[in-house]
């Protein structure tokens, strides 16, 4: 096998497709608001789509990493490019287009407005240290900076998390770091924000990778417990999907409580290890089809163009569904979920395949300068 042989799985790809299904029920109910509670719970769990994509990433590259580290030289190097021109692309055209559509005026993520560091930061993929930069200049970027902070970790953690045991430890020290560092981090910025801008600190001590990083442990965990098990057992997967089911539906309606070493986004990472390892085994063909495999491989196209999308609709969006209903608010899903995927199909088309290929070319020219010379 040669190292850009790496084998695809459509269960990781649905797992994606979920995920941003989930993060664009979230946004257009806040719009359209269902008339049920339970729909509105529903909904507004599927805000935990951010950490399912968290979980798929680890899991996709920790897969990645071990196939091809007996086969590929100067592989951290390598694994660096691909992950740089797999996301930077498409992100700066975000940049740019979201600059555009809303200007640098003062907006909800950013009280004073938007300068030149702000968009500095954010195409350095610093953004995610800084309050008013994690989630302004491109709407949901605060989950983009956390995952490329979290690539620069992957080559140390792939090298340190060698097995189950490991990966369980790290997951508890984890656990322990994150609240302190989100306490820590939230009291000394408490100070540095007025009382109407507090929700500020609030996020961010919530958004941060310190927060966001058990879930991340969480999709190595699979890794390591899939490894274990042959594929393909139909019965073990079943159970494992109840059980994942059971787990969401009672984290999101609050029948299990959220701690403070347990907040509510690691316990769904939790329902999503289930979920994972249930796909492993068996693709049920409820969740592994060709609908959610085309949305996972679009996923990041659809989760930054959705913003634009339900934007530009909001205005008509909110004349013609602007009653409460659970119908009107399934409708608004749709209608911003089909331009969503029309409009990610070119972006994927003429951004993101485009970009792929140039990590490709260079990483193809670094190993032909790099091959040992023959006779």
């Amino acid at each position: 096998m040669t190292p850009a042989e790496v084998p695809k799985y459509d269960y990781i790809d649905a797992l994606r497709g979920l995920a941003v299904l989930g993060v664009v029920s979230v946004h257009t109910t806040q719009l359209v608001r269902p008339a049920s509670a339970g729909l509105q719970t529903l909904a507004t769990a599927g805000g935990s789509g951010v950490q399912l994509f968290y979980l798929a990433s680890a899991l996709t590259l920790f897969l990645s990493l071990a196939t091809r580290k007996s086969t590929e030289r100067n592989s951290t190097l390598k694994f660096f490019i691909r992950r740089y021109f797999r996301i930077a692309p498409l992100f700066y055209v975000s940049v740019l287009a979201y600059g555009f559509f809303y200007g640098l005026a003062p907006r909800h993520w950013a009280p004073t407005g938007i300068d030149w560091q702000d968009i500095g930061l954010t195409v350095l993929f610093l953004h995610g240290w800084h309050p008013e930069t994690i989630n302004s200049v491109v709407p949901g970027g605060w989950s983009i900076a956390v995952e490329m902070t979290f690539y620069l970790l992957v080559p140390w953690l792939f090298r340190t998390l060698i097995n189950l045991r490991a990966t369980l430890a790290a997951l508890f020290v984890c656990l322990f770091t994150s609240y302190a560092g989100s306490e820590l981090l939230a009291r000394v910025l408490q100070g540095a924000y007025s009382p109407e801008h507090q929700y500020l600190v609030k996020a961010f001590s919530s958004f941060w990778i310190f927060a966001q990083a058990p879930v991340f442990i969480c999709g190595i965990l699979v890794f390591h417990l899939s490894r274990r098990f042959r594929e393909g057992n139909r019965q073990t997967a079943y159970l494992l999907l109840i059980l994942s089911h059971g787990l969401f539906l009672l984290i999101a309606f609050r029948l299990v409580p959220a701690s403070v070493l347990l907040p509510q986004h690691v316990l769904f990472a939790f329902s999503f290890i289930l979920l994972a390892l249930s796909l492993h085994h068996f693709p049920v063909p409820l969740y592994v089809n060709r609908f959610t495999i085309l949305v996972g491989k679009l996923s990041f196209s659809i989760y930054l163009v959705h913003w634009l999308v339900l934007e530009i609709l909001r205005p008509w969006l909110a004349k013609y569904l602007y009653a409460k209903g659970d119908f009107s608010s399934l409708v608004c899903f749709a209608l911003v979920l089909v331009p969503s995927l029309g409009l990610s199909l070119i972006t994927h088309r003429f951004i993101e395949t485009p970009g792929i290929d140039l990590g490709r070319f260079i990483i193809d020219r670094i190993a032909r300068t790099t091959l040992p010379a023959t006779r």
